[in-house]
């Protein structure tokens, strides 16, 4: 029980940070195609993805692929002697497979400031989605696959929506 209040807690403090970090002045909105949403500040975001990945989003390569039964996170070092980096990228890789395979998508919506398309069907059929981690030169791979159409086109529209945000970083 005390785990599941944590997470009710890590939650409800992710969305008020999103929220306030939405507040705040920054830089000027870059606006770049959002799968037809409009625009969005990729600053900011990677300001949080700093934050919760735990690593700096410009030491990266981070590509998102749709594959026929799934997708692929794919995230590498920009620097393949930076150990500290490979080293956390590997962590956050486990983490992010831990949570998704639980039907928690906090980290995603803290990242992205808002609702992840997919993430609400991934969610509710979590139990039909396998993940599997491959450690890679200079950092991972998590890679979801299901027999479930319903669930791969959700898998799609998060992997074509982070793709579209991250733009490679």
């Amino acid at each position: 029980m005390k785990l599941k209040n944590l997470a009710a807690i890590f939650t409800a403090a992710a969305v008020v940070l999103a929220a306030a970090l939405l507040l705040l002045p920054g830089p000027s909105r870059v606006t770049m195609p959002e799968n037809g949403t409009g625009s969005f500040n990729q600053t900011a975001m990677l300001e949080r993805g700093d934050i919760g990945m735990g690593f700096n989003q410009m030491a990266i390569h981070h590509h998102f692929a749709a594959t026929p039964t799934g997708g692929e996170i794919i995230i590498m070092s920009t620097n393949m002697s930076d150990t500290a980096t490979i080293r956390e990228i590997r962590s956050h890789v486990r983490d992010i497979q831990r949570e998704f395979s639980e039907g928690n998508f906090t980290r995603p919506f803290y990242i992205h400031a808002e609702q992840v398309p997919g993430t609400d069907v991934m969610a509710a059929k979590k139990d039909l989605i396998r993940y599997s981690i491959r450690d890679i030169d200079g950092g991972s791979v998590l890679t979801l696959t299901t027999n479930d159409t319903g669930l791969v086109a959700a898998i799609q529209q998060f992997m074509e929506f982070q793709s579209a945000q991250h733009m490679g970083h």
